[in-house]
């Protein structure tokens, strides 16, 4: 598979991560589907993604043989965009476990989805939201960013997705095999924003606030020091 090999590009689809999870068994692996526009986009927790024109959504389809740990897929993806952000002037970082920040303010969000057949990994879809020079709603102005905010410069979405393109294509020739994990975790902890040592404030997916200390982080979980235990945190968000 090659990532970008075959792109189904759309003027306006409700969610491209859906398009390509009902669409899974005729679309081989490393295929893009991307639209200009989304009606129906969405993030982790379901959370509505506002995903207008001028910004860069699409999502990839993974059909892995091998490497069959879901995160590492979105953990290759926040590198990449990282990576491209920061040749691009924008101090880009990873805020645990995937969502990247410039200057504090949220620019992209990946959500990763398994489609399981009983108990056969069928596939993995990476949906990938990135604002490029989409116009970002007022009620979002202090929590999100633009990457022609933070340039001022009008880059092409379709530029974008080819350089992004082929940074992942090169990260994931380089690291998405099963012996390369731990340099790639290596690589993907030095962008993150919290490290081990930090005090953070957590949200659990069942709606509880956590406070504590970060053990350790690690390619799949994080540890969290409480005041009288250590927790292991397999999904969340912090404050």
């Amino acid at each position: 598979m090659i990532i970008g090999e075959e792109i189904y590009s759309f003027t306006e689809l409700p969610s491209t991560n859906r398009y390509a999870i009902e669409n899974l068994s005729r679309l081989p692996s490393g295929t893009i589907v991307w639209a200009l526009k989304q009606t129906a986009g969405y993030g982790r927790f379901n959370r509505p993604w506002h995903s207008d024109d001028g910004g860069l959504w699409f999502s990839i389809v993974f059909k892995p043989r091998l490497l069959k740990d879901t995160g590492y897929y979105t953990k290759l993806i926040s590198v990449g965009i990282a990576e491209l952000l920061c040749e691009l002037d924008c101090d880009a970082m990873i805020k645990w476990p995937n969502d990247v920040y410039v200057k504090g303010k949220k620019i992209a969000g990946i959500l990763t989805e398994s489609v399981i057949e009983g108990e056969r990994l069928l596939g993995v879809v990476t949906g990938v939201g990135l604002n490029v020079k989409n116009t970002i709603p007022p009620e979002l102005s202090k929590i999100a960013i633009s990457l022609k905010e933070v340039t001022s410069k009008d880059y092409d979405v379709s530029f974008i997705l080819k350089r992004l393109l082929n940074k992942l294509e090169n990260l994931r020739r380089k690291y998405l095999q099963v012996r390369m994990k731990k340099y790639f975790t290596r690589k993907w902890k030095k962008y993150l924003m919290h490290r081990e040592g930090d005090k953070i404030r957590l949200s659990l997916p069942n709606g509880e606030k956590i406070t504590g200390t970060i053990e350790k982080i690690n390619s799949e979980y994080l540890l969290l020091k409480t005041d009288n235990k250590t927790i292991k945190i397999m999904a969340g968000e912090i404050l």
